[in-house]
């Protein structure tokens, strides 16, 4: 097989994602539209137009877990003795696999979803009794750019454990972020001690300037740029090259 990137081939494997998993897809499409209809038409009927945080909160919040879910399952047939040999042998490359799947769990769910959400927003506010203009308002805003870009980074964070774990995918890359915080905040606190504590280093004022400069350039610059390029390209990279792993 040809391992150049063909947009062809990631069209139909695409297409191919989609209606393979069409089932489980609707399934939990009505699940979470039919919760979020009752939520929508039912919290403005009795609060009114106070209803509206409790539901941006909510749309977010089902809007980040849906996505997460969706992302881990997004290489179902890998985790399926009889499907994993069909799906692995498929004349399709490990990066025609990658961002396929990240092109369905990604941006085609933001969008979707997006589009989903609103119409359901747009219920409740007719329900809290405002105009149908009255749902172009901030205040009905459940998801903004940054909301989105935060989805898009910690999303690859899930797609990783959809290629490195067997079974229960959700659940274990929640497991290792858990453990992977712990770990570095341990070892940041540990880091901090050695350097501020009693035992620790004294410092003149002029050290202790220059420090917080330092920290303030790592925090506004540094920081930013490490969660929002590095983190997910690293990541994509990481899951790339576990496909390929599962390939050979």
């Amino acid at each position: 097989m040809n391992t150049a990137f063909d947009l062809t081939r990631l069209g139909h494997f695409i297409k191919r994602q989609l209606y393979m998993n069409s089932s489980s897809l609707w399934v939990g499409t009505v699940a979470v539209t039919g919760f979020l209809l009752v939520a929508s038409v039912l919290l403005p009927y009795f609060k009114g137009a106070n209803s509206v945080p409790v539901l941006v909160n909510l749309f977010g919040t089902v809007f980040f877990i849906s996505g997460f879910v969706l992302t881990s399952k997004v290489y179902a047939e890998m985790q399926s003795p009889q499907q994993s040999y069909l799906f692995l042998a498929l004349p399709v490359s490990a990066a025609e696999k990658l961002v396929g799947a990240w092109l369905i769990s990604s941006p085609m769910f933001i969008a979707a979803a997006g589009i989903g959400f609103s119409v359901l927003m747009l219920i409740s506010a007719l329900m809290a009794g405002e105009s149908a203009f009255a749902f172009f308002q901030s205040k009905y805003l459940f998801l903004n750019l940054r909301d989105v870009g935060a989805y898009m980074v910690f999303q690859t964070v899930f797609l990783l454990g959809a290629c490195a774990f067997k079974g229960n995918n959700f659940m274990k890359t929640l497991l290792a972020a858990f453990v992977f915080v712990v770990v570095l905040v341990g070892y940041t606190a540990l880091f901090g001690y050695l350097l501020f504590g009693s035992a620790g280093p004294a410092f003149t004022v002029e050290d202790s300037k220059r420090m917080e400069d330092s920290f303030g350039f790592v925090v506004k610059s540094v920081l930013p740029l490490l969660f929002w390029f590095v983190l997910p390209l690293f990541l994509l990279v990481v899951s790339f090259f576990k496909l390929k792993e599962r390939q050979v």
